[in-house]
């Protein structure tokens, strides 16, 4: 179904209507009878070339138009529109929310990047702790936290993909938290196609507070985990389990693979004054051979964050293919290292990946 205003043929402009003498692109309206006309609602219509004076179309009409598209997109395709809803499951504990994959979200086979798979883990683990009303405006602290300068960090990820959902399919992430250790807590993910119910990738990671100011790990302390944290722990074994190998130390001699000279920027630095953790995963992917990302994809990751790296840092991207390369002959695995140059090692890890699916497979429904 496809919603058209009909008005009669004639052309429009509309200015901004403005709430106060300068708004926030510092446009300062007019006096008197042209302040009155500014201030009137309408809407920015164009119909062809006019000398005729602006119009409004009836008020009714708005509301009609409104009603008729509140809430909803019409389906393209037979797939939902790009409207991202969210809920809270079992009084809180889980968190739900709906994505779109959107055209900047994908790469070159038209599938997710592991980039945007690793924004919509950041993005619901914000978006939970929102809609539990127990954060800050400074990127989910809890007022506690925020009261003692204190911020969550990841210390290490693992992400095993089944299979990378296309441009405009819609999945849907769950996401849940529960207590690890003394001084930390993980949270699970699990991404679905909406469609099917097919699961497709699952994820875990493990957070722990920095004192803002010092950059020193600190502890959890009583109250707040009583007061901001404890009543949303989850009681669970996890989803899925880190890879527990140690992980390979590298350097150029033993690296097969490597890049140098990588800078980053002022654009890949995060609110926390440091460079984003999921930038780094591109750095740590820069060390893989370009034949090599063209012919598989990434199935498994396991990164643990060891240093913060800030704006300007040169770094290194180190990657060796593993001595235990064949896995039941389903792929080939890498071993990362992230060092500074002349410095110290900010991320090591390691990969597994496959041959691309040929053609167009889809997800069975």
């Amino acid at each position: 179904m496809i919603i058209k205003l009909t008005l009669p043929t004639t052309s429009s402009q509309v200015a901004l209507p403005f709430c106060s003498r300068t708004n926030k692109l510092n446009f300062t309206p007019a006096s008197g009878l042209e302040k009155k006309r500014l201030n009137q609602p309408r809407f920015m219509i164009n119909c062809g070339k006019s000398s005729q004076s602006p119009i409004s179309p009836p008020l009714e009409i708005i509301n009609q138009f409104s009603a008729a598209t509140k809430g909803k997109l019409e389906p393209v395709n037979g797939k939902p529109g790009i409207v991202e809803s969210a809920r809270l499951l079992k009084d809180g504990l889980i968190f739900q929310q709906n994505f779109t994959i959107r055209s900047f979200e994908i790469g070159s086979d038209f599938r997710i990047s592991i980039q945007a798979v690793m924004n919509y883990l950041q993005e619901t683990s914000i978006n939970h702790l929102k809609c539990l009303g127990i954060v800050t405006d400074t990127f989910g602290s809890t007022l506690n936290m925020a009261a003692e300068n204190l911020i969550w960090v990841v210390c290490w990820s693992h992400v095993e993909v089944d299979y990378y959902p296309s441009w405009g399919d819609v999945v849907q992430v769950e996401t849940w938290m529960y207590r690890s250790g003394r001084n930390g807590f993980r949270r699970d993910w699990l991404i679905r196609d909406l469609k099917t119910g097919k699961t497709l990738i699952r994820a875990t990671s493990l957070y722990a507070m920095m004192n803002k100011k010092t950059r020193k790990f600190a502890k959890l302390n009583g109250e707040v985990i009583i007061a901001d944290l404890k009543p949303f722990f989850t009681h669970c074994d996890p989803l899925i389990n880190k890879d527990g190998r140690k992980f390979l130390h590298l350097d150029t001699d033993k690296a097969d693979y490597s890049r140098t000279g990588l800078n980053p920027g002022w654009m890949d630095m995060d609110v926390n004054q440091h460079v984003s953790h999921i930038k780094l995963v591109n750095y740590v992917l820069e060390g893989v051979p370009r034949s090599f990302v063209e012919s598989h994809e990434l199935c498994v990751m396991t990164l643990e964050y060891r240093k913060e790296c800030n704006v300007d840092s040169v770094i290194q991207s180190l990657s060796k293919i593993s001595g235990n390369h064949l896995i039941d002959n389903q792929g080939i695995e890498f071993d990362h290292s992230l060092p500074l140059e002349c410095g110290p090692e900010l991320v090591r890890g390691r990969t597994r990946w496959r041959k691309k699916f040929c053609g167009k497979d889809k997800v069975s429904e």
